[in-house]
């Protein structure tokens, strides 16, 4: 129960009793005037006399029970208590001057009619109870009246003190319950809006948490910032791909962990402060230094006035997708070269093998003998002419292959001596780590040449006395085949570019080895990984079975 109904309850219940005390004043000045005690029986019943000393005394009760009321309701806590002594213990002090007043005998069973009143009035209230004190004044009439044979007047006169006491009991009595009925109606109702509040709050606590939860469990980055861009919040996905813990962000500025150029940021950031909604792909960093690429959206949270309390971002980790693309963009460039080489390749084959054909034979001519070595000279060159076109051609997507079921196992072991020979050759070595693994379908000589091009990439990058190691074995559906050099390395800005056609780093390069890896890998439905560092380059091409 709340303070105020508290204090309400406290009221009615004083102002009930108020009420109760006057009717007792009125019951003791009744038993005065009928006793005939009050002021000399000679004069009665000359009345006004009488009558204007207890109309004083009982303004004189009145003033009284009001002061103490006062008190009652005031602050000090030991007036407090005296008043409320005396206050609930005016009718007791009435009654028993009442008593006193009335010193015959004649209500001493007719009392017990008052036991009725009291439990109907306890029991069903106060309209209840002033019934009851009705039947039970009309039953001392009755009797008085009918089994007695008095006049109904004298009768009524006599029993006047008992009927007005039977109906005070039932009034009083009765309002007592019904002002507990309504408190306790009041409580239930206050309990059962407390309880509805309880479920309402349990609800919402639980969508909150639910909601919480979605966010915290969220695939996609979730951060929000305050209106100066002081991150507040982060997710766990912000974690796991970031590596920032919370704590490490929380505070900070968002702009601080943007890989995008500084003024672009500052422009979007702009646009999300006056309000606006943004979308689109940036770059961003992680602990480690490393740049991704996320597609971000960037809103603003608005109060219930709509002022914008704190900006949002959501976004997704592309990277993949975007490494996809270049790749994709590779191998149609890839392809296009092939497409290009194919069209052509007969058109230039055929001269050039006319050519070549000539070239032996004045080569071969007595007349001409002195100058063979320009003939062998210009014999060479058509001849690694013609193997660049090869090479080309390798690149055609449309590139006709032969598939077979075989062992990768088998197929570089088969090339070991020849890997092995060329590396001795240079002062270098290879080593060969394989594991069991399933047959699957390849062409043979496409992955012969796709591991001749890996290794011999590798050599070339080494200095003479460096290892390459070539592992092969199983992971997960995968087939890994992985080529590790302990070269230089690829420079960072280089990276993307490799496996492009036509672009190298060495002097005498085609810029065909690598291109024709990545396009006989992408026949073979394999993806191509490379890992580059201070200490060697790692070549992996993971092969679906």
């Amino acid at each position: 129960m709340t303070p105020g109904s508290e204090r309400q309850r406290e009221t009615e219940l004083h102002e009930y009793l108020t009420t109760t005390h006057m009717l007792c004043l009125l019951i003791m000045v009744s038993a005065f005037i009928l006793s005939k005690k009050f002021i000399s029986g000679k004069i009665y019943p000359v009345i006004n006399v009488r009558f204007f000393a207890l109309a004083g005394l009982f303004c004189a009760g009145v003033i009284l029970m009001f002061r103490i009321k006062n008190h009652f309701l005031a602050g000090n806590k030991e007036i407090v208590t005296l008043a409320k002594l005396a206050y609930l213990a005016f009718p007791l002090f009435v009654s028993s001057a009442t008593l006193m007043i009335i010193d015959d005998s004649r209500y001493h069973s007719e009392i017990l009619l008052l036991l009725p009143v009291l439990v109907t009035a306890s029991v069903m209230g106060k309209k209840a109870g002033l019934a009851m004190a009705t039947v039970c004044s009309a039953s001392v009439v009755f009797y008085q009246t009918v089994i007695m044979g008095k006049q109904f007047f004298p009768a009524l006169e006599y029993n006047f003190l008992l009927i007005c006491l039977i109906y005070v009991v039932g009034w009083f009595v009765g309002g007592l319950t019904d002002i507990e009925a309504q408190h306790r109606q009041h409580l239930n109702e206050s309990l059962l809006s407390l309880k509805n509040e309880i479920n309402t709050r349990r609800r919402a606590e639980e969508q909150l948490r639910i909601q919480s939860c979605a966010v915290e469990q969220s695939p996609g980055m979730v951060i929000i910032a305050d209106t100066s861009g002081r991150i507040e919040y982060v997710n766990n996905s912000f974690s796991l791909l970031t590596g920032y813990a919370s704590g490490e962000v929380e505070g900070k500025y968002l702009v601080d962990y943007n890989g995008q150029a500084s003024g672009d940021f500052l422009q979007i950031w702009k646009d999300i402060e006056a309000g606006k909604e943004w979308k689109g792909e940036i770059s961003s960093q992680k602990k480690t230094g490393d740049s991704y690429w996320e597609n971000a959206t960037f809103f603003p949270l608005r109060d219930t006035d709509g002022t914008v309390t704190h900006f949002l971002k959501f976004a997704e980790d592309i990277s993949e997708r975007k490494q996809m693309e270049r790749d994709m963009a590779k191998l149609d460039r890839m392809n296009l070269v092939g497409e290009m080489a194919a069209s052509i390749g007969h058109e230039i084959r055929n001269p050039m093998t006319t050519v070549r054909g000539f070239l032996q034979m004045l080569g071969g001519k007595e007349e001409c003998r002195h100058y063979k070595e320009y003939y062998d000279l210009m014999i060479q060159e058509l001849d690694r002419a013609n193997a660049i076109i090869t090479e080309y051609l390798s690149l055609a997507k449309n590139k006709p292959v032969d598939y077979q079921l075989h062992n990768l196992n088998t197929i570089v072991k088969t090339l070991y001596p020849l890997l092995s020979a060329d590396a001795i050759n240079s002062d270098m070595y290879v080593e060969l780590e394989t594991e069991p693994i399933p047959d699957f379908t390849v062409d043979e000589k496409e992955i012969r040449q796709l591991i001749l091009n890996l290794v011999r990439n590798g050599l070339e990058s080494m200095q003479p006395g460096g290892k390459l190691i070539i592992s092969i074995f199983p992971e997960g559906d995968d087939v890994v085949l992985s080529v590790r050099d302990q070269g230089h390395g690829i420079s960072p800005d280089i990276l993307d570019k490799i496996g492009t056609p036509f672009f190298t780093t060495k002097e005498k390069g085609t810029g065909l080895g690598l291109a024709m890896c990545y396009s006989i890998a992408s026949r073979h439905n394999a993806t191509v990984k490379v890992e580059t560092g201070t200490e060697g380059t790692l070549f992996t091409i993971l092969f679906k079975v």
